[in-house]
């Protein structure tokens, strides 16, 4: 309770001293302390090489902080122009199309290829780091720090718990074997004597050497150690040879 006592407090001082400054002074300061988190953000992913790093996390925040600026600036507006009349204007609706539009971002940093999805975490970061913008361009300096940390808790520490967590990995390995009856099973009951499950199984043999055929195996395992000693044991076999592997 304490610590929530001292960040009342240092958001009661950070606003008042944001409204000290005046406009358009305020307003600088709510960009440049999104920029700050969205930053922030922004150099976890880029020191794990992701595409979307220090510069996309940062713009991201930076204009979602200004569109939140101006929507709020709009709703202080008089939009009377001295009539009798009041035209009342929702601040939200703009901050509705920002967190739309960042889903159109995200997704377009959603690769898709043969069964392997990536980039969804970092789809899920920039649309969190865009309400983190919008948060602070409301004027919540605290809340859109605290929140741009927690983002940043959850990026880095996760991915550490992420590995020590059992977890099934899936992979495709394909085998070439003399073809002989019953090779197809053969080679899937191989492969759980090594201690890996087979989801699926086909052949191919190519028409230049009908005596030779490529077996293709989609296998999950819980353990890595499992999977690579059955593969060294797969290198040395002399009824199997193996030809591909590929993480899923």
């Amino acid at each position: 309770m304490a610590v929530l006592a001292i960040l009342d407090q240092f958001e009661t001082w950070f606003a008042q001293v944001a409204a000290g400054i005046g406009w358009p002074g305020e307003g600088l300061l709510r960009l440049v302390v999104a920029a700050v988190a969205g930053g922030m953000v922004g150099l976890e992913r880029e020191f794990r090489g992701r595409q979307a790093g220090f510069r996309t996390y940062l713009l991201v925040a930076l204009g979602s902080a200004v569109v939140m600026v101006v929507s709020t600036r709009l709703a202080l507006r008089d939009w009377s122009h001295g009539g009798n009349y009041q035209v009342t204007v929702d601040p939200g609706r703009i901050a509705y199309g920002v967190m739309t539009g960042i889903g159109f971002l995200g997704a377009g940093t959603i690769l898709h290829s043969k069964g392997s999805i990536r980039g969804l975490t970092t789809a899920a970061g920039i649309w969190c780091v865009a309400a983190v913008g919008l948060a602070i361009g409301m004027g919540l300096y605290v809340f859109g720090l605290l929140g741009a940390v927690l983002i940043v808790t959850a990026l880095w520490l996760l991915d550490y718990v992420e590995q020590v967590l059992p977890k099934l990995r899936y992979r495709t390995v394909t085998v070439r074997t003399a073809w002989r009856p019953n090779c197809i099973a053969d080679t899937v009951a191989r492969f759980k004597q090594g201690g890996l499950k087979v989801m699926d199984a086909s052949f191919e043999r190519n028409n230049g050497d009908l005596t030779k055929a490529d077996i293709h195996l989609r296998v999950c395992f819980l353990s890595s150690a499992s999977y690579y000693s059955l593969e060294r044991q797969l290198e040395g076999d002399k009824v199997y040879e193996l030809i591909a592997t590929r993480e899923l």
